[in-house]
């Protein structure tokens, strides 16, 4: 496979179409989304938080259809979605599955999925009930302490009984931060 990272994600551009449909969950900054649309692939960007120069409504994308609320950190970067009303700063989005928000745009069988939504990632692939994209490119945000060690065994098992493998899945510190699966490759084997 011809591998590629863009904006810290990888994909294996050889199984890319020449117009793919490109999904980006957590698309803030649209360095990933922007590099692909220069390429000629249609990317749909969504992110929970109103971002400036987003194309798209603010919205999250979870495990059930409805609302949710923004929890803010010092860290921009890391913004994260709650069910319950936070403390304080407490924004609520609209919240959809993976499944619901595909039906929506027409999309049946994505190309590509990138996934970094600051924890939602648990909920998103737990909730998959086939597999919905050739490829998953997926940070996982086990150093956030949202989830554990066991819970992205549950992920990886989920995934391999949708018929994905891992291309690129390895565990290693970045950011300043602790260990974690920062740029996963899941590729979708018929």
């Amino acid at each position: 496979m011809k591998l590629e990272t863009i904006a810290e994600h990888t994909l294996a551009m050889d199984i890319l179409p020449e117009r793919a449909q490109i999904l980006d969950i957590g698309a803030r900054g649209l360095l990933f989304a922007n590099e692909l649309i220069s390429r000629g692939h249609e990317v749909w960007t969504i992110d929970a938080d109103d971002l400036e120069g987003m194309t798209h409504p603010n919205l999250a994308i979870s495990d059930y259809d409805g609302y949710c609320y923004l929890r803010r950190t010092n860290d921009p970067q890391a913004t994260m979605i709650n069910e319950r009303i936070p403390e304080e700063n407490h924004d609520s989005v609209l919240v959809m599955t993976l499944k619901s928000y595909s039906k929506m745009v027409n999309v049946d069988f994505w190309d590509a999925i990138k996934i970094d939504c600051e924890g939602a990632e648990y909920e998103i692939i737990m909730s998959m009930d086939a597999p919905m994209a050739t490829q998953l490119s997926i940070e996982f945000h086990l150093h956030t302490g949202i989830y554990g060690q066991k819970e992205v065994h549950q992920m990886e098992k989920k995934l391999l009984s949708l018929g994905y493998f891992a291309v690129s899945h390895l565990k290693y510190p970045a950011h300043g931060c602790s260990a974690n699966y920062w740029d996963s490759l899941w590729v979708y084997e018929e």
